[in-house]
């Protein structure tokens, strides 16, 4: 990551001293800053395929280095080994037209709230001009360097949830702690944006309970009642459950993650 940020500075002095790589001469693209925020709009509740209805009153994930996508077009090709200084090429991936080469991104360790906050600012994100078409990241573990103390629930994991589970009459607190081996990525959220050098936007991570393609949740496959053993009204999934590792699958998953543009 340190190399990354290293070449990454490479490029934007690059760009100072020599104005054309950042404005567009001939066919070559500009480069463009856009601000990152989250926020928790895509958490709604949700009916699971076992008829659970689920609602997030807490939500906060660890991640790291965002990136954006497009489809190879022609100045990324021609920009390639300035391309590769600045972000390595993400391989193809089925689903929500994501994947293609990474002409843009915003690097650095995040810790979200996603429902406890009100829109979280993350930083300015650097592309390229280009139709975008995807959106990656790469999970971590929260810790110290989050400001975080040990008894923290998400401390030393990569997502922490908490809220209700309801079926019929039956209504259940629960929390989950998820665990994401380190540096696994997600490729390929949903994120269509044509990025010209006057474009003023804002980009909006969110996670959705709900696939928009196909209709999936976050929580399918688990049965709530079957965590609450003694009967006490409370479930909890933690790593070492089979609840956990099908709750980690989906949560790795494009399907759940998009970036907003307003």
């Amino acid at each position: 990551m340190v190399a990354r940020i290293f070449y990454f500075l490479i490029f934007v002095i690059s760009a100072a001293i020599f104005p054309t790589v950042c404005t567009p001469t001939g066919d070559e693209p500009a480069l463009v800053m856009l601000p990152l925020t989250s926020r928790g709009t895509g958490l709604e509740p949700c009916i699971t395929d076992l008829g659970w209805r689920v609602q997030v009153s807490t939500f906060r994930l660890a991640v790291r280095d965002f990136e954006f996508t497009i489809e190879g077009e022609t100045h990324a090709k021609r920009w390639l080994p300035i391309k590769r200084l600045l972000v390595p090429e993400a391989m193809a991936h089925p689903g929500h037209d994501g994947g293609g080469d990474v002409t843009g991104e915003l690097l650095g360790d995040f810790l979200l709230d996603l429902v406890g906050s009100n829109g979280q600012s993350l930083g300015n994100a650097a592309l390229l001009e280009g139709d975008y078409h995807g959106a990656n990241l790469a999970f971590r573990s929260a810790g110290l360097m989050d400001g975080l103390n040990s008894d923290d629930p998400i401390f030393g994991h990569t997502a922490y949830l908490a809220g209700t589970a309801q079926k019929n009459d039956l209504l259940l607190a629960f929390t989950a702690v998820i665990d994401v081996s380190p540096d696994t990525q997600m490729v390929g959220g949903l994120f269509n944006l044509k990025v010209r050098e006057d474009t003023v936007a804002t980009l909006v991570f969110e996670v959705l309970t709900t696939d928009p393609a196909e209709g999936d949740t976050l929580f399918d496959g688990i049965d709530f009642s079957a965590l609450d053993a003694d009967g006490d009204g409370a479930a909890s999934i933690v790593p070492g459950q089979a609840a956990h590792n099908m709750l980690m699958k989906t949560l790795i998953r494009h399907d759940h993650y998009q970036i907003a543009v307003q």
